[in-house]
């Protein structure tokens, strides 16, 4: 009887297992994990899918936090489609699909029904009414996720996410189009039982030791013990490759590091477009170490023919970004030749920007907004971000800013730089409301975001600006921007 009970538990294990992995394989490669879509609605985007069993695409749906939208299958289309031309990793589908007109502005998780399995890419589509040429982003580098693990090895979590939790909950208020992180997302140790300043402890290397890579990437990503990753950014976030973003291999085995990064994060190399507005993203540590990543002229090789290709087919455009993570590889040719207006990058952890180049092309580093380790230093690295805001053809951006006063306080004494509250409850229960937004950064903040959740109705508001309105079941959501300006508590309020 006994030997009977553990047969069906195994079963039951195998079973959930297999269960887990049709849910969260991540046989979507695009959009996925490093690289989100923007797609306007009305227009069409396409998904890089790895159909293992060949099987017919039942649907794609778009899961809204109060919305499903299901989405128009355009064309599916079978083949080699490579995504990474050094490794050669590629799937077999290429699926083009549109979204309808009437779709709301949100971010969305990507769901595709296959011959019964469903495949999820949490948080990777951002639908948008219009593309705006006056546009924001956000940059920051090097957050180190799990760099230091709180807990045991087993049943913990990245120390790094109590400050990534509370700076997206600065950044969704800020509202920025889309977040650029320039590389070391994860680290690849892990610091057990680490000292109050995030040294010593016991350093963990192979990829057989858990934390595995799997979980550092997840919390990285989706977070972990109620702490969010960058999945909690209500924008678009694009990440790619530094030096540290690797776990259980060896510093020189490139193939074996770019072909663990495809597989947990999907493309290492690619551009993207918002408006005007070109962005291309490098890997300058896990590629090809011959051509790609020598001390000078690194786009030189494949990624640089990446990037080309990008610009030849989606034009030049009016503003130009390259995102790498080293400052000390910077192909003057390439930006010359292309007029790259911004060079971000990161890995040293202190502020700093200069002009380089022709163009003249702006080379910054935002800081560290969680790395740990950094508690001796804090003043001059910790808790820093930049804001750019593109205007057309040119571009303003802010000084480093402190999302929070004190960034080497304890997660419940964190005190942020920027607050939104509700007077009443945000959850459709209430027919009035209003929200204060407090602004203790030293610049002034364009188009916040407040979301209200409202019983349904028709809705005004004051002190904003509506955004978008739409209705969801017994719930009314009504989106407003708020301009609020230094040391300003800005009060929004919303009524039938």
């Amino acid at each position: 009887m006994r030997r009977k009970i553990n047969y069906i538990c195994i079963a039951l294990i195998i079973f959930t297992f297999f269960l887990s992995v049709s849910v969260y394989a991540g046989k979507i490669v695009y959009p996925w994990r490093a690289v989100s879509a923007f797609v306007k609605g009305g227009e069409s985007f396409y998904i890089l899918y790895d159909n293992l069993n060949s099987s017919e695409i039942d649907s794609v749906v778009l899961g809204g936090p109060f919305l499903n939208v299901t989405l128009g299958i355009d064309s599916v289309m079978t083949g080699i489609f490579e995504y990474d031309t050094y490794t050669g990793n590629g799937v077999n589908n290429k699926i083009w699909v549109n979204v309808p007109q009437w779709a709301p502005e949100d971010m969305y998780d990507l769901r595709l029904y296959a011959a019964g399995e469903i495949c999820i890419s949490p948080g990777s589509v951002k639908v948008v009414k219009a593309f705006s040429p006056n546009h924001s982003f956000i940059h920051i580098s090097d957050l180190h996720i799990s760099r230091q693990w709180e807990g045991t090895s087993e049943n913990g979590y990245a120390k790094e996410l109590e400050l990534l939790d509370q700076f997206v909950k600065v950044a969704n208020i800020i509202n920025p189009d889309f977040v650029i992180v320039t590389g070391d997302i994860i680290h690849h140790y892990t610091r057990i039982n680490a000292d109050s300043t995030g040294w010593g402890g016991i350093k963990l290397y192979n990829a057989d030791q858990k934390p595995l890579v799997e979980e550092k990437y997840k919390n990285y990503f989706s977070g972990a013990k109620g702490f969010s990753g960058v999945y909690g950014f209500n924008s678009p976030t694009f990440s790619l490759p530094g030096n540290h973003d690797f776990y259980g291999l060896k510093n020189d085995e490139y193939y074996k590091l770019s072909s663990q990064w495809n597989r947990l994060c999907g493309l290492r190399v690619y551009g993207f477009s918002y408006a005007g507005t070109r962005v291309m993203a490098t890997d300058d540590f896990l590629g090809d170490p011959v051509i790609d990543i020598p001390d000078s002229s690194p786009m030189s090789g494949l990624q640089g023919k990446v990037l080309e290709k990008f610009l030849e087919e989606n034009g030049q455009g009016s503003v130009r970004i390259m995102a790498q993570h080293r400052p000390d590889r910077i192909d003057t040719a390439f930006i010359n030749k292309h007029r790259i207006n911004i060079l971000l990058n990161g890995h040293r952890h202190t502020p700093f920007h200069e002009y380089v180049g022709t163009t003249p092309t702006l080379s910054t580093r935002p800081g560290a907004v969680c790395r740990s380790g950094e508690i001796a230093n804090w003043e001059e690295i910790l808790g820093f971000f930049r804001i750019f805001y593109i205007q057309s053809d040119s571009f303003t951006y802010t000084p480093p800013l402190r999302f929070c006063k004190n960034p080497i306080a304890n997660y419940n004494e964190l005190e942020l730089n920027l607050t939104l509250n509700y007077k009443h409850p945000n959850d459709g229960s209430a027919k009035k409301n209003e929200a204060m937004i407090t602004n203790h950064f030293p610049v002034d903040l364009p188009g916040c975001r407040i979301r209200f959740v409202m019983k349904k109705d028709n809705y005004r508001v004051s002190g904003g600006e509506v955004r978008q309105t739409f209705h969801s079941g017994n719930l009314t959501i009504v989106d407003v921007n708020a301009d609020v300006d230094v040391n300003e508590s800005k009060v929004v309020r919303i009524f039938p």
